[in-house]
């Protein structure tokens, strides 16, 4: 087993002694995973209506497209703004998640089905969780989508709502720690959602 297979083995050996763990101190756990591919789809539904917001409220308003005043420059700033986007937005989970839980040890970064993902190995409470879930979403896609907005300029806002869309899977995600009322939330280290841990009421 090469090294990659070995680091998987190894994720989800801690991954189900935490598990263990938990529901030998008493909790009951529930998968509230979905397969990568599943999350893209039901993502891309969840961020759209955010998306489609953003883009339609930047030409109801005066606006322009420039960047810099330059097409050609205006339009490499924009694809690179692009491709930048994917990997700091892994990195506000981590930054976030990090600041949550006061250390960088845990974290994890991969690529399953040519999907770029962050996770986390420590057992969290549902408010930490949502911070670094919904990190990417408020800032990248949303603080973008304001400054495009509050700027007049449809090219910054495309580049929020490209990073709403990105930050689909974690909507998703977000939208399951919501409401799902677990004491403590265990992040799969492959698939998209977490485990949730609850405590069993004695009879």
């Amino acid at each position: 087993m090469g090294t990659k297979g070995e680091e998987r083995a190894r994720k989800f050996a801690a991954f189900e002694e935490k598990c263990a763990a938990l529901q030998a101190a008493g909790y009951a756990m529930r998968d509230k995973t979905v397969s990568i591919g599943r999350a893209n789809w039901l993502g891309l539904l969840s961020a759209l209506p955010f998306a489609a917001a953003v883009l339609v409220a930047a030409f109801l308003i005066p606006h322009n497209y420039a960047l810099v005043g330059f097409f050609w420059a205006d339009l490499a700033l924009f694809f690179a703004a692009l491709f930048v986007s994917i990997p700091v937005h892994e990195g506000l989970h981590a930054l976030f998640w990090a600041a949550a839980n006061g250390t960088f040890r845990g974290l994890s970064f991969g690529i399953a089905q040519a999907t770029p993902y962050c996770a986390c190995e420590t057992v969290m409470s549902r408010g930490k969780y949502l911070l670094g879930s919904l990190a990417p979403f408020l800032l990248l896609g949303g603080g973008l989508s304001a400054a495009g907005l509050c700027l007049s300029n449809v090219t910054l806002a495309a580049v929020g709502a490209y990073n709403v869309m990105c930050a689909g899977g974690d909507l998703l995600v977000a939208y399951r720690a919501l409401f799902c009322r677990a004491e403590k939330l265990l992040d799969h280290p492959v698939r998209c959602g977490f485990y949730a841990f609850y405590r069993e009421k004695k009879s």
